[in-house]
């Protein structure tokens, strides 16, 4: 085989493994933050909204499923 065949391969090989070893190294454990922390951070979140969103007595339900799905994406349930 020419050269410039192998060193192609050989540079192709290298791009591959380096690919597939950088997602595996550059994952990071997200650290869960505890239920009280989770909690402050979702109220705060719901509690800024305005608009349709906003507090009042009308929509109590729905804020109660919006911080409920908050306090799901840091892994706890409400």
């Amino acid at each position: 085989m020419p050269k410039s065949i192998v060193m192609l391969s050989v540079a192709a090989a290298f791009s591959i493994a380096a690919v597939l070893a950088v997602p595996a190294s550059a994952q990071k454990t997200a650290k869960k933050i505890s239920y009280e922390e989770a909690f402050k951070r979702c109220k705060a979140f719901i509690d800024k909204e305005k608009g349709g969103f906003a507090n009042s007595t009308t929509n109590e339900l729905a804020r109660t499923s919006r911080g409920a799905a908050c306090m799901q994406k840091f892994g706890h349930r409400l």
